[in-house]
């Protein structure tokens, strides 16, 4: 891994860790329930915080998103095809160099550009946004959860 890169991996390794500790605890028999009518089902939700890291990657990567892996309904399944997909973004990132980092592109659209760096910083945001998202709906579900942080 570059060194220059060493601490992001880290950290990112760490929140997805703590991510797919929450994740594992979600019900197979709850993915079409949803706190309310405008929000993502808890399936919807598992599949997102999966699915969009690797559209994060890959827009990082290859400065756009590809097709993606059909959604999952088993828990179990999934947070063993988050591992994986998360191994195999964390090894592609850590070869990034500083300038390719700095590099553009528009993962988002023409009108957002935005540097790869930038980028990566979004996705440790998002999955911890969804992940407290998760904790919630689980919460109001009376499932037993973790400490948050630890």
């Amino acid at each position: 891994m570059a060194a220059h890169l060493d601490s992001y991996i880290r950290n990112w390794k760490r929140i997805h860790k703590q991510t797919t500790r929450v994740m594992a605890l979600v019900p197979d028999d709850q993915y079409d329930w949803r706190p309310a009518p405008t929000s993502m089902t808890l399936g919807e939700l598992m599949n997102h915080l999966w699915l969009s890291e690797l559209g994060f990657v890959e827009g990082v990567l290859n400065g756009e998103r590809t097709e993606r892996p059909a959604p999952l309904r088993n828990t179990a399944e999934l947070v063993a095809a988050f591992d994986q997909t998360h191994a195999a973004a964390a090894e592609h990132v850590a070869t990034l160099t500083p300038e390719q980092l700095e590099e553009t592109v528009t993962l988002f659209g023409p009108e957002y550009p935005l540097k790869r760096r930038v980028i990566l910083n979004m996705l440790h945001e998002h999955e911890i946004h969804h992940r407290g998202q998760l904790y919630v709906y689980l919460r109001m579900l009376g499932c037993a959860l973790p400490a948050l942080y630890s």
